[in-house]
């Protein structure tokens, strides 16, 4: 699959593994309290365009995680509470990635050039401007430590 491109950046989505995701589990507000607490999620600043995401890539010369979500999506919902929250997930976004939020709400015309088939959506970009890895569905906390250890192989391979 090829996605139209932003100028010079091309997405290539070819030869992608598309991962198994398990299902979420969503807890109940009243018994949440019981539930042992994750650790503090470090300030990830979340990018809300490709442009400005892109951008910070090129200048920190880091690959992107880019978590296209819906409104009403309650998988979506599940990963920005239970895998975007992550205090692990959060240090390896913060320390090696830049993290770019994109909504058909908020970026109609930039994801009118990606062919996003469900929500949610993970893509992970490099500062050259391809997508060299994605997974569609819900990726519990595990799953995603798993794609991010995969992307940053890949990368120490070149």
């Amino acid at each position: 699959m090829v996605v139209k491109g932003w100028g010079s950046l091309v997405i290539l989505l070819g030869m992608c593994v598309v991962s198994a995701a398990e299902m979420p589990r969503l807890i109940p507000a009243a018994s949440q309290t019981a539930v042992t607490a994750k650790p503090r999620q470090p300030n990830v600043v979340w990018h809300d365009s490709i442009e400005s995401g892109w951008a910070e890539a090129r200048r920190r010369n880091v690959p992107m995680v880019i978590f296209i979500t819906s409104e009403r999506c309650k998988y979506c919902d599940a990963m920005k509470q239970d895998t975007w929250c992550d205090g692990t997930i959060g240090e390896r976004l913060k320390d090696h990635f830049v993290a770019i939020r994109l909504s058909p709400q908020d970026n109609p015309e930039t994801l009118k050039r990606i062919e996003v088939t469900s929500y949610p959506t993970t893509l992970i970009g490099i500062p050259e401007g391809k997508i060299i890895d994605h997974r569609v569905g819900y990726q519990p906390v595990a799953a995603m430590h798993g794609l991010l250890s995969e992307v940053r192989m890949k990368l120490l391979r070149r």
